[in-house]
């Protein structure tokens, strides 16, 4: 038992970047933790096995990070438990000394329970507590805390069935996405003692996916309790009171074991005295394990020992005591049921780990005349044993029993008589009945159970020193240029005989080596691949593949970004440029949430742009097939039961409505480490929407396998088809692709939008399986229905101001001007009230300042929201009336650089001019200029934003009417679609008709931007 000596202290990390060191523990109540930040950050490097992430806790109503996805199973109970308050990870740093030595150690998870004292967490896997140096600073830590008079836990795996079902009710966590109307309704019926699926069928006068995700909801919140233990149904009966979890804590530690990978008690002397076991099937009396007093146990790593046995209601329950003498109760069905529990056997007998092969095994290798071989021997060894060749005398062949083979003769005579009769020895006869009766007709076998063990695998008689030699040989062109055969073969006889001596391991003939590396090949691939492709292989997992299972739509939303296998072409100089795309796909569905084409490289915003499309899918084509198009809120008409709203939308809307994708509401986000994806502008539109995250492991492509299968569709699928397709590699790439260019970036999009929606969203995918209707089919529109009969639709928010939450946000000051930001000066009368006044907003990052939202491809105008009405208002450019267009975050940056090497003070307004300019000549771009260009050459924004007017009274619809139709230049916008592939000239979002048939050849849009610069 460690003791711990000294003073305990506890280090705190606090918001603002400030280290408390060696707090003093008896000082230190919980308020402390309000402000602090996890003690240390997570690092990622290749090759490691456990994920880390943030996961939004409703209970913080924040993110909280986590190291594993065994903390994540901890920080799910958490946010659960209704008598937890708070939950802080990486809260501390302790530091006392234990055995004169300092020790320190940072818990996992410190949570702040409501009716009971501060509980702090440690998260191990349960094999890891019998090793030594686990359980020495686990035990220490425990010490400590329970001094302290707080309580610990070491947190394990908890019931799959439990956790299965609280992975998805976490899905019903955000109170902020469901209706409040309908939750009172449900609360106020009478549904205790229901089950869950009549409380699903309880209110016809809803649709049936709202209720269903309603329940599910109060599921959560605990107003309904169900048996979790077993997965849920609708059959499971709700119930009043208060929900019981099992989990996986606990208070106490095992003892630790030397070597936790041995048994703790191998069985002593038992071992020895096996007598003749069975290596092949063994005997059926020689497999029963005898269960009672006395019987020994391993139990969570610990051996304990059955004292006495007896019959309860709930079943037969065994008393078990354990090392240090501790007594409890164990259930007799877990005991030999779960994985928790196994007997020790006290008795030798066959066992699943046999080094040997099954009969079936064995068997299968032989050839037909080795059957009929060893069947003939077999029936001589019956006839001996039984004088019948069948081995029974209800089936005697004629004339059997023979004489000498009768019951009554001696068993040695019958020995000698078919000894003489094969003309063999009696040793052999003897050796062969002995076979027969340990392993029945394999014995019989040459080789028995031993014949092919399968340990060389094809390489037959191979020295496994050259193997592997060889092997490490190949390990060794991992990360270098491909090598030869020959210099692979070469290489591994002076190896040996450095390793082993000299002529101390025969090497094989050199065509016997180029065999014996073929099969090798299959192990470690190093000759035929491509080494690029060779180093994935490497990086395999050596185990089986993990496999995260979604439960239900939006559960996984997986995001990433490719280059484009295809030239597009650049509106500025008709000339190519590479293409990116921005992909967002729903890991249940394998639906196409979202997606963006951006030239050359992508930012934050464009991510942002993607996954709000997740909410706010973009509209249908007009041409498009019924087949392909969703309805406006995302759920499929299959199940969408208000027919005729939707119809009158329809109507009102002239006949075109509908998506392009379906709309949902995402839950957490699989992301790689882009910087567009970790960016600060990314995580906290992910906290404001509730939005966990869970990073992939680096250069880990298999951990968004779906999306990476679903880029390698899509260029085998369309993008082959295109002109300028240049092929995956460089070796697949034509003579001059980039000269076949042809689509523009927004066309390029417009293409593969259509054929996401017409053909990739209605074909059957492999991937896509019913476990309860193995083989069925499914393809991703289908498989979102079966998605929201499961688990309901939770409705997306239908706020027309959602957008706003996706811009980047910035924290700045506001003057008696207004707003600066990049020496851009903004104002509006919805800065009113608050000129010159400090936000109340905490924190190292506001220090007084004000928020304020900035969408980098129009700076033109940014968005502000008043804290009193809690609604949006837009703050203009003073420049902006200057500018008929939206001017990017680099754009004017850029001007201000090219003016500034013609003018000594140039204003923005000159800048702008001259930069539009130089676009429009086309000469001398840099490759900077020409991506900002392309980026401002976009023909449709990135976010659906609706007009702020300050006026109430001028936004009102039928005003709206009336001073629109007494301006001739307003035109009307409502027959306006998403832009088609590229048939002549066709309008895009913010084409008008007049700029189309108007202008003559040698003008463009940034004509009349000159003239009014």
């Amino acid at each position: 038992m460690s003791r711990v000596l000294g003073e305990v202290s506890m280090s705190l990390r606090r918001v603002d970047g400030r280290i408390d060191e060696d707090r003093p523990w008896p000082t230190t109540g919980v308020d402390v933790f309000e402000p602090s930040v996890p003690w240390r950050t997570f690092r990622w490097r290749h090759g490691q096995k456990h994920y880390s992430g943030t996961y939004w806790s409703s209970t913080m109503c924040d993110h909280v990070v986590y190291e594993s996805r065994l903390e994540l199973t901890r920080l799910l109970y958490a946010d659960f438990d209704q008598d937890v308050t708070a939950v802080f990870a990486q809260p501390f740093l302790l530091s006392t000394t234990v055995d004169d030595r300092l020790r320190r150690h940072v818990p996992d998870f410190l949570v702040l329970r409501e009716k009971d004292v501060p509980l702090v967490v440690d998260v191990k896997p349960r094999h890891l507590l019998t090793r030594p140096k686990v359980s020495f600073a686990l035990g220490w830590a425990r010490e400590v805390v329970l001094s302290r008079g707080w309580d610990f836990e070491v947190w394990c795996e908890p019931p799959e069935a439990e956790l299965a079902n609280l992975r998805f009710l976490a899905g019903y966590r955000r109170d902020w996405l469901f209706d409040e109307t309908l939750l009172a309704e449900i609360r106020e019926a009478d549904l205790f003692g229901a089950s869950l699926g009549e409380a699903f069928r309880a209110f016809p006068h809803h649709p049936e996916r709202r209720v269903r995700a309603a329940v599910l909801r109060l599921l959560w919140c605990q107003h309904f309790v169900t048996d979790l233990a077993v997965p849920l149904s609708e059959r499971h009966e709700l119930r009043q009171g208060p929900a019981a979890v099992t989990g996986s804590g606990r208070r106490d530690l095992p003892p630790p074991v030397e070597d936790a990978h041995k048994d703790p008690d191998p069985g002593g002397d038992e071992a020895a005295n096996q007598g003749l076991v069975s290596r092949a099937g063994g005997r059926v009396n020689g497999a029963a394990v005898r269960v009672g007093v006395g019987t020994r146990l391993r139990y969570d790593g610990e051996v304990v020992t059955v004292e006495e046995m007896f019959g309860s209601a709930a079943g037969n329950e065994v008393l078990v005591r354990d090392g240090p003498g501790r007594r409890f109760r164990l259930s007799l069905r877990e005991v030999l049921a779960s994985g928790r529990a196994a007997v020790i056997p006290s008795e030798p007998g066959p066992a699943s780990d046999d080094p040997h092969e099954t009969a079936s095994v064995v068997l299968a290798q032989l050839t037909e005349e080795e059957l009929d071989a060893m069947r003939e021997r077999a029936a001589h060894i019956n006839e001996v044993l039984y004088g019948f060749r069948s081995g029974s005398d209800e089936l005697p062949a004629p004339g059997e029993p023979r004489p000498q083979y009768a019951a009554t003769v001696p068993k040695l005579q019958r020995y000698e008589a078919k000894a003489a009769e094969l003309g063999v020895s009696v040793r052999t006869i003897k050796r062969w009945v002995r076979a027969f009766l340990l392993d029945r007709e394999v014995g019989l076998v040459r080789g028995g159970p031993d014949r092919g063990d399968g340990t060389m695998g094809g390489l037959g008689r191979a020295d496994p020193r050259w193997v592997e030699m060889a092997l490490e040989i190949m390990n060794e062109h991992e990360k270098e240029s491909q090598p030869t055969r020959a210099k692979v073969i070469r290489a591994i006889g002076p190896r040996l005989a450095a390793r082993h001596g000299e002529d101390e391991v025969k090497l094989p003939k050199r065509a016997t080596a180029y065999r014996w590396l073929e099969e090798l090949e299959r192990r470690q691939p190093t000759f035929r691949l491509s080494m690029k492709r060779n180093r994935d292989i490497a990086a395999r997992p050596p185990g089986t593949y993990g496999k995260l299972r979604p439960t239900r739509p939006g559960e996984y939303l997986l995001m990433d970004t490719t280059r484009l296998d295809v030239f597009a072409l650049d509106p500025i100089t008709l000339k190519w440029v590479q293409a990116e795309l921005t992909v967002a796909m729903d890991w249940y569905t394998r639906c196409i949430t979202g997606l963006r084409v951006t030239p050359v490289s992508t930012q934050s915003i464009d991510v942002a742009a993607v996954l709000f499309q997740a909410y706010r899918p973009r509209p249908a084509g007009k041409d498009w097939p019924a087949h392909a198009v969703w309805p406006d809120h995302g759920v499929p008409r299959a199940v969408f039961v208000e027919r005729e709203a939707l119809e009158a939308d329809e109507a009102k809307s002239g006949g075109k409505a509908g998506a392009a994708g379906p709309a949902l509401v995402p839950e957490t986000i699989v992301v790689d480490h882009g910087k567009p994806f970790i960016s600060e502008h990314i995580t906290s539109v992910c906290q404001r929407l509730g939005l966990s995250i869970q990073p992939a492991r680096l250069r880990t492509g298999r951990d968004k396998g779906p999306i990476e299968r679903f880029f390698r569709t899509l260029r085998e699928g369309l993008l082959e088809s295109l002109p300028g397709y240049k092929g995956p590699d460089l070796f697949s790439r034509g003579e001059r692709p980039e000269d076949q260019a042809f689509f523009f970036l927004h066309e390029l999009e417009a293409i593969i939008r259509e054929w996401v929606a017409c053909v990739y969203h209605v074909r059957p995918h492999d991937g896509l399986v019913d476990t309860q209707v193995p083989g069925l089919r499914l393809s991703p529109a289908v498989m979102f229905e079966h998605g929201m009969a499961r688990a309901g639709y939770i409705e997306v928010p239908r706020d027309p101001a959602l957008g706003f939450e996706f811009l980047k946000t910035q924290w700045k000051p506001i003057h008696h001007y207004g707003v600066e930001i990049r020496k851009c000066r903004y104002n509006g009368p919805g800065l009113d009230g608050y000129r010159g006044e400090t936000s109340p907003y905490p924190g190292p990052k506001a220090k007084g300042l004000w928020p304020v939202q900035v969408d980098p491809d129009n700076i033109n105008y940014i968005y502000f929201r008043r804290l009193d009405t809690r609604r949006w208002h837009t703050l203009e450019w003073e420049h902006a009336p200057a500018v008929k267009f939206p001017i990017s975050e680099q754009a004017i940056e850029l001007a201000r650089k090219v003016a500034g090497t013609k003018h000594r003070f140039p204003d923005d307004e000159t800048a702008v001019a001259e930069l539009l300019e130089r676009w429009h000549l086309g000469l001398g771009l840099t490759m900077s200029e020409r991506r900002i260009a392309l980026r401002q050459a976009r023909e449709q924004s990135a976010f659906d934003l609706p007009d702020r007017d300050d006026d109430e009274v001028r936004a009102l619809p039928s005003v709206a009417r009336i001073l629109a139709s007494g301006d001739e230049d307003v035109p009307d916008r409502r027959d306006e679609d998403e832009v088609e592939p590229y048939a002549g000239l066709v309008p895009g979002d913010d084409d008008e008709d007049d700029e189309l048939d108007g202008q003559d050849a040698a003008e463009d849009f940034y004509a009349g931007a000159l003239e009014d610069a």
